[in-house]
């Protein structure tokens, strides 16, 4: 077996080990047709027909503790958040015969998902994992509320094109351009700030892959945001993009992150804030997916209307709400946290995931 083959599966192997979702039943494939290597969860290589219809370079067939509680329900999954929707389409279908496509669900085994590469594959595994959650917590809070058919078509499409696009090249090898010297970066202390609580957001597993952002106000009329698209490991200080509180506009970075209007709407009504955290945590994504409030112990974080992600009704439903509240659940989305800096905003935004998960008995 080629070196590399089995480099690229020991780093999946880790990698979903650490997140509980690697099993002595998992099987990774590698490579596309005659030159595909399947393993098994010792590392040895296999044959099994499952993967005779996938085309995608990389497949993971596996299982989280979630999966068996959807397991004998009827009919597909079906996306009931937007990070769902953009990596899976409409509906997460039921085979025992998976041929191309995102995503399957193998009764009696597990789910089967597809990639174009490593960190795709990884992101695609932790999602199933939260629809399989958000299929066994909902009737807790009174059901799902799934997306209809042609939104998700549509994010589908858009996440292919253009939004993975960042991480497409990443996993290339490509850069976005030679690094710039640390004098010659503005604001570099907030910007390694901004870097270095997007990778606290993916260790604490509150945000996976590109979803999610990060914020801060560098004063009354300019903030700093997460670029588009881009793995948190990977960002660099220069990568960081500055935004015009006034009219949205950009200067400094990369591509800000499709969820900059909902940041500058949400500091143009709250001056105090001062940093803005966006999660697609797991459970607080159940509250989302059923679009419910959040609320306990004296904690109240509404949940603001549902509207297209990225979209300019998004960003004003969600600034409405944080007007009155540091903290907003996005219906079919995720959460949003603010605080007067960016330790505020990052506990509040994992207090409410404990919470979350408290009042889910998860």
């Amino acid at each position: 077996m080629m070196a590399d083959v089995r480099k690229t599966y020991e780093s999946i192997r880790s990698q979903l080990a650490q997140l509980g979702l690697f099993g002595p039943d998992s099987l990774v494939m590698l490579g596309a047709g005659g030159e595909r290597a399947v393993l098994d969860a010792a590392g040895n290589e296999t044959s099994p027909a499952l993967f005779a219809g996938v085309s995608a370079p990389l497949a993971v067939l596996t299982r989280g503790p979630h999966f068996p509680s959807c397991d004998g329900a009827g009919g597909p999954l079906r996306a009931c958040t937007d990070d769902m929707a953009q990596m899976f389409g409409a509906r997460v279908r039921r085979t025992a015969r998976p041929g191309d496509g995102p995503a399957w669900l193998i009764p009696g085994r597990g789910f089967l998902v597809t990639a174009r590469f490593g960190s795709e594959l990884i992101a695609a595994c932790i999602l199933m994992e939260k629809m399989c959650l958000a299929q066994a917590a909902a009737p807790k809070l009174g059901g799902l509320h799934p997306l209809s058919g042609p939104l998700c078509a549509l994010e589908h499409a858009v996440y292919l094109k253009k939004y993975s696009r960042n991480a497409r090249k990443a996993a290339a090898g490509e850069t976005p351009g030679p690094a710039k010297p640390a004098g010659d970066i503005p604001d570099l202390a907030l910007r390694q700030a901004v870097i270095e609580y997007g990778k606290r957001l993916v260790a604490e597993r509150l945000i996976q892959a590109t979803w999610g952002n990060v914020s801060v106000r560098i004063d009354d009329g300019r903030f700093l945001i997460t670029p588009s698209g881009v793995d948190y490991d990977r960002i660099r200080p220069e990568d960081v993009a500055e935004v015009r509180i006034a009219d949205g506009s950009y200067a400094e970075g990369l591509h800000p992150s499709s969820e900059r209007k909902m940041h500058r709407l949400i500091y143009a009504a709250r001056p105090d804030i001062r940093a803005v955290i966006h999660t697609h945590s797991a459970c607080c994504q159940v509250f989302a997916a059923c679009r419910k409030d959040l609320r306990a112990d004296g904690a109240l974080y509404p949940c603001a209307g549902y509207a297209v992600s990225g979209s300019e009704k998004l960003a004003e439903k969600v600034a409405a709400v944080m007007a009155g509240h540091d903290g907003c659940v996005m219906a079919n989305h995720g959460f949003v946290a603010g605080g007067p800096g960016l330790e505020e905003a990052f506990a509040r935004a994992a207090e409410a995931e404990a919470l979350a998960g408290t009042l889910l008995q998860i």
